[in-house]
């Protein structure tokens, strides 16, 4: 007969298997988004991968105008064909906004066929503050 895991042992285990499993299946992104993310921190890089995938219009200017800290993903989900990721980033440094210093902003990117087809503003994180 095998031994039966009791105790500590047997609870953690499978449970830092189903975290980890869970934790690995959402947060996968497709590689342009990764560019973007990648050129995050570099507001010239940011501004080149986001023309480089954003459809004409959709990206508001204003995300290229601070200093940003590297995006932290949030959440991924699917509406009607579009692949939204939600992001997080720190603005570190903004002469068209110091208000903007400190505050974490938040937005949703939608990508359709390899492109950004959607984009929306869903932050300041804790309080209001405009560009």
């Amino acid at each position: 007969m095998g031994q039966r895991h009791t105790g500590a042992r047997g609870f953690f285990l499978p449970a830092f298997l189903l975290i980890g499993l869970i934790g690995c299946s959402g947060s996968s992104m497709i590689p342009e988004m990764k560019d973007v993310t990648d050129s995050f921190t570099d507001r010239t890089k940011r501004e080149a991968a986001l023309n480089k995938y954003g459809a004409q219009g959709v990206v508001p200017p204003e995300l290229t105008l601070c200093d940003m800290s590297k995006p932290v993903l949030s959440k991924t989900e699917e509406k009607e064909g579009v692949t939204f990721y939600t992001l997080e980033s720190r603005v570190e440094k903004c002469e068209h906004s110091p208000a903007a210093v400190g505050t974490v902003r938040i937005f949703a990117i939608g990508w359709k066929n390899g492109k950004i087809v959607k984009f929306a503003w869903g932050g300041p994180k804790g309080g209001k503050v405009e560009y």
